[in-house]
Parts: structure tokens; sequence; C-alpha cells
């Protein structure tokens, strides 16, 4: 009696989940992914492949595996996509499109890494873009995305070709600019310095005497009426004298 029920508990577990199609495991998993559940969306595609290996579910899962940081992973199944195929060619440019930011990615890393050969990587970005658009010639974002990896590609090949003297050459524009803030430092110090000696010497030199057409109104006015006292003075005394002597004269008369 036991084992009739336990067989039957398990027969309404699992039925359920034979009963289940492909599609539905997509469709589960889809859900999943829009409530950023990315490992439970991860599973149920699984599930479906299992089921029934679909351009779909191996692009769905793809694309979460690139939301948990797993390009390399979700880069093949990018790839099992593109082999089996799809008729809609809008799916297909999506699948490209990612393909190609996967590489995107790759040749940014490798840039800012020593030795990374970005050049390749953003080789394969610009492949993938192109793939993309020849499906969906109409998508800006391709082409942005197309021309930010060929500007990308011409910078590294640049860099290259110079050595790879990209560090090299900025250390040496900020020793150029550390020398030219240096001298105009230094110059504006000698300025300076100038302008202090120039004051300093004409603090040093004597004051030239005061011209007499620079005295004041008063002063000029306090010596004139001096002046004119003493020339009162002067007058007064000759006219005593002249009396005196007229006097004198009188008397000798």
């Amino acid at each position: 009696m036991r084992r009739y029920i336990f067989s039957m508990l398990l027969m309404m577990v699992v039925l359920p989940m034979m009963a289940q199609s492909a599609r539905d495991f997509i469709r589960m998993g889809n859900k999943a992914y829009r409530e950023k559940q990315y490992d439970k969306a991860e599973t149920m595609y699984l599930k479906s492949i299992a089921k029934g290996p679909s351009f779909e579910a191996y692009y769905n899962l793809g694309n979460a595996y690139v939301m948990q940081m797993k390009d390399s992973t979700a880069f093949e199944n990018y790839k099992k996509a593109d082999s089996i195929g799809t008729n809609d060619p809008m799916r297909k440019a999506r699948n490209f499109h990612n393909m190609g930011n996967i590489w995107y990615a790759q040749g940014m890393a490798a840039s800012r890494q020593q030795g990374g050969n970005a050049v390749a990587a953003f080789q394969n970005a610009i492949n993938y873009y192109k793939s993309s658009l020849r499906c969906n010639p109409e998508d800006d974002e391709t082409r942005y995305n197309l021309a930010m990896a060929q500007h990308q590609l011409k910078k590294n090949q640049d860099q290259q070709q110079n050595g790879g003297g990209g560090n090299d050459d900025k250390n040496k524009d900020k020793q150029d600019q550390d020398k030219q803030q240096q001298q105009k430092q230094d110059q504006q110090k000698q300025d300076q310095q100038k302008k202090d000696e120039e004051k300093q010497q004409q603090q040093q030199q004597p004051q030239p005497a005061q011209k007499k057409d620079d005295m004041s109104d008063q002063v000029a006015e306090q010596l004139l009426n001096s002046a004119q006292q003493d020339e009162k003075g002067v007058q007064q005394k000759v006219n005593k004298n002249q009396n005196n002597k007229r006097r004198s004269l009188e008397k000798d008369w």
C-alpha cells in the first residue's frame, strides 16, 4: 500500500515535468530572466535544450550567461544558435550583434593589459558587427558599435607600429607639461625680483630739491610778505636818513 502511494506521488511530480515542452521551459526561463533570476533562467533554458535544441533556447541561454559575467560560455551558445539558424533576420542580427559585443569587451580588456592582443579582438568584433548589419542594415546601435570597434582597432594598430609606446608618450607629455610649468614659475619669480630691485633703487636715490615753482602758495605768500616788510623797513631808514640830512643842511644854512 505504501509503495503504491509513493509511486502515485512520484508520478504526480514527474508527469507534469515530462509533459512540459521545450517551449514551456523557454517561457519559464524568460520569466526568470525578466525577474533578474539569471541562474534560474539558465536552468530553464538548459532544460529546453535537453527537450529539443533550438536557436531561441541557445540565444537566450547566451544572454543569461552574459548577465552572469560568463562571456566565453555565452559566446559558445551564440555560436550554437547560429549553427542551428533561424528564418528571422532580426533575431539573427541580434545574435551577431551580441557576439560582436563580447569581442569588443575582450578588446578593451586586452588594450589595458600589457601584451594583450587587442587588435585581433577588435577585428573579430568588426566582423560580427558587419554580419549583423547584413541581416539588419537599419540597426543604428550596431552601426555605432562598428564605428567604435574600427576606431579602437586603428588606435591599437598605431600603438603597435610605434612600438607600444602609448604609456611612454603619456609620460613624456606629462614631463613636458611639468617642465613648461616650472619655466613659467621661474620667469614669474625673476620678473617679481626685478621689480623689487627697481623699487628698492628708487627708494635709495636722493630726493631732488624742491624747485621754486613747486613751492606752495602759502609759503610763497609768506616769503612775499617778509620781503615787503624788509622793503618797508629799508625805505623807512632811507627816508629817515634823508630827513636827518635835510634837517642838518637847513641847520647849517
